[in-house]
């Protein structure tokens, strides 16, 4: 195979030594040597987009924005340039690699059928994996897929959306052929979609199968590529249906690589030293994950999807490669408090015009752009945003109810009829909603949106024993709050224990007069109810409670038995601080110039950590490490065993300490912290508190200067309220 080996592109630390596809237009892939001597396959633009500014901060952006993409299918980043760098790239941990135009050149020809399928089950994989996480790949094409001896890997990331502003149009896309961009993406001005990935992965099959991306197969699996073709997108399988006619075609055994494509990879490996063999492996690395050192780091893991060779015989795909998604490392952004994004510019973030004046050192990584938003100019700040299952999002406003789609922000359903003034999860993709039409509660499909049955035996219509306060809900199983006010004797309080499934009372515990404030609910990690394992907690917030000090009844869950009642005489009863009881017998909590545990059953003391004025209740748990926020927007890990202060972080910005407390939230996988400021939503690094990145924004339109809160995560994706919006950030 001819390659250009004068290569004249500048890498950086890299140290280019042949141009993998020259033929390629606009953006190539170079066979490259690290600056630990390991050799690399980096994706960078020719220099004539490079001196584009616009297209390398995207370019840049979305080489950034691809470390999210892990597993099998996808080529590992290693590392990302520099956001100064005249030339951006991304160098991948695969070696040897040839692009796939590369490989039917070696072999002369199309590949034989059951190497195709094989190939294609490892790319649909990825294209699901993305499409999962509410990712569009728009960059796949002949060039950007990786043959190894272990299979096909996905490069090129973003390269359509990289092209151009969102928006305007493209009339050349760098690093894509013509044949791979779907119908709808070649005026250039609409956003990708999933069904462009579909598009460009059929074509990219079939002219591996058969030597042109148009070209129909007679032994095509079950005619799915001719469907991926269809020229209305909505006509197109989802990644999940190719995938399984892919997996149904792919041959059990055979389908190895053909002797010319291996002979291929092996002289690419043996034109390059044998990358070094003495770093060394952390105590916590799993099998299948190496040590990959970057510039500035003691030692990371990112998976290694292909890291040796087999022999020259053959190379046959591994169905077991072990993979891990890899940490998000994108850092701050600390200029003109405006961040730039990944993922694609969205439609209501546009670039600034460049500046002749001095700017301050650009930072080491960006806050990722919102993968969609939704506006909800009529919706309580006050409502709650469940998520039900990791995909669909509960969202009440003051005209109704609406599910949306977690990853794609669409709409899912919509209700009128029912004006919530309380979400709660009943488990098995079911929501309770108290506030319907007469008063009543009702369960409620979180798919569908769908009415499964109302109960009005507690409305005001029915009875004047009405349900005042959803409290908490669990192995189908939901506790509420009644009030009778026909009682001789006055209000009567009580909790009462109702079966969704048999749709009865369960039990019924009374509650001293006034004990629960009724008229707003309270949020999670405040005073308020808390569901244990064997109990449930009733914190006395009412106005008229009789206790001096903040005080928990703790309820037999089973039988609504008094148990015990308990005063904590570190907490006033009117705290606005974290209170967090916990199902091992503690109550971590905010007291005055501290965060303290004591015993959930008898209050004494068990360890004090000191902080600036109080804790915010907006904190975050894994692991037995607790994640917190004082006042002035120190943030703290704690041990909540121990009470020992893992890290301690204050907030970089000095003009905001004072005014407001910062929440703390946690994304899915638990690899992100995100920290809410007045003005700034940051990303820090669970292990240490360093910031990776920061969200903030400028101006008086949709964000309106507030970036908001971040509120929930599912899988690759974090919720931000914004009060009148709701927005996701891809994350982890």
């Amino acid at each position: 195979m001819e390659t250009s080996r004068q290569p004249t592109l500048d890498l950086g630390e890299y140290r280019a030594v042949e141009c993998l596809d020259p033929e390629s237009s606009g953006v190539n892939r170079w066979l490259a040597v690290g600056p630990d001597g390991a050799p690399s396959i980096v994706m960078a633009p020719d220099r004539t987009w490079a001196d584009d500014p616009g297209y390398r901060l995207r370019f840049w952006s979305e080489a950034n924005n691809s470390r999210r993409l892990t597993g099998r299918g996808t080529a590992p980043v290693r590392q990302v340039s520099s956001a100064r760098a005249g030339v951006p790239w991304v160098a991948y941990d695969c070696f040897p690699a040839l692009p796939l135009t590369a490989a039917l050149a070696a072999h002369g020809g199309p590949l034989p059928a059951p190497v195709v399928w094989n190939l294609g089950v490892l790319l649909a994989e990825a294209v699901l994996r993305a499409h999962t996480q509410g990712l569009v790949h728009a960059g796949i094409s002949p060039q950007s897929v990786l043959v190894t001896h272990q299979g096909a890997l996905l490069t090129g990331y973003g390269l359509m959306r990289a092209a151009a502003v969102e928006g305007t149009e493209r009339p050349v896309v760098p690093g894509v052929d013509e044949p791979s961009l779907p119908p709808e993406q070649r005026p250039g001005s609409t956003r990708p979609q999933p069904p462009g990935d579909i598009y460009a992965l059929a074509s990219v099959l079939l002219l591996a199968a058969a030597g042109h991306s148009q070209s129909s197969l007679s032994a095509e699996p079950g005619g799915v590529l001719a469907r991926c073709h269809a020229t209305d997108p909505a006509q197109r399988p989802p990644a999940e249906e190719l995938l399984q006619a892919l997996r149904g075609a792919a041959p059990g055994n055979g389908g190895e690589l053909p002797p010319r494509v291996v002979a291929a990879l092996d002289a690419q490996a043996s034109r390059l030293p044998a990358p070094p063999t003495s770093v060394p492996f952390p105590a916590q690395a799993q099998v299948g994950e190496r040590v990959v050192r970057r510039a500035g780091d003691q030692g990371t893991t990112a998976t290694a999807a292909a890291v040796s060779s087999p022999s020259s015989s053959g190379s046959r795909f591994s169905s077991s490669t072990p993979s891990r998604r890899t940490l998000l490392v994108t850092a701050a952004s600390a200029t003109a408090g405006l961040a730039v994004g990944t993922g694609g510019v969205a439609a209501w973030r546009r670039f600034a015009p460049e500046s002749r004046e001095r700017v301050p050192r650009p930072p080491r990584g960006v806050a990722p752009a919102p993968l969609w938003r939704f506006p909800l100019p009529e919706r309580d700040p006050t409502g709650q945003l469940p998520l039900l299952r990791g995909r669909t999002l509960i969202i009440s406003h003051k005209k109704g109810i609406l599910g949306v789609d977690v990853h794609r922000g669409k709409k899912l359903w919509s209700r009128d009829d029912v004006l919530p003034s309380r979400l709660l999860d009943a488990g098995g993709g079911n929501i309770v909603v108290a506030g319907g039409q007469d008063g009543e509660f009702l369960l409620l499909s979180a798919r569908s949106g769908r009415i499964k049955w109302r109960e009005k035996k507690y409305s005001a219509v029915e009875s004047s024993n009405q349900m005042t306060l959803l409290l908490a809900g669990a192995d189908g199983v939901v506790w509420f709050l009644t009030e009778d006010y026909g009682a001789d004797d006055g209000t009567k309080m009580a909790v009462v224990a109702y079966s969704l499934r048999k749709r009865n009372k369960l039990w019924h515990a009374p509650l001293p007069p006034d004990y629960v404030e009724t008229v707003t609910q309270p949020a999670e990690g405040t005073a308020g109810p808390a569901l244990l394992r064997s109990e449930l907690l009733i914190a006395n917030t009412g106005f008229g409670a009789a206790e001096q000090y903040f005080t928990y009844i703790a309820l037999d869950r089973e039988s609504g038995r008094r148990k015990w009642k308990r005063e904590y005489q570190d907490l006033g009863i009117e705290t606005s601080d974290l209170v967090l009881p916990r199902g091992d017998n503690t109550l971590i909590a905010g007291i005055v110039n501290g965060l303290r545990s004591m015993s959930l059953s008898s209050g004494k003391e068990r360890w004090t950590v000191p902080v600036e004025g109080g804790v915010d209740d907006s904190s975050a748990m894994r692991n037995g490490v607790l994640y917190a926020t004082d006042r002035k927007l120190t943030s703290y890990a704690v041990d909540v065993r121990t009470g020992k202060v893992r890290w301690k972080r204050p907030h970089e910005n000095p003009e905001v300490e004072g005014r407001a407390l910062g929440g703390m939230t946690l994304t899915a996988s638990g690899r992100t912290l995100l920290r809410t400021g007045p003005a700034e939503l940051d990303a820090l690094d669970p292990q240490d508190g360093s910031l990776r990145w920061r969200l903030a924004t400028a101006g008086t339109r949709e964000l309106s200067g507030r970036p908001g809160n971040a509120v929930v995560s599912a899988e690759g994706v974090a919720i931000i309220d914004n009060h009148d919006s709701i927005y996701a950030l891809p994350v982890d």
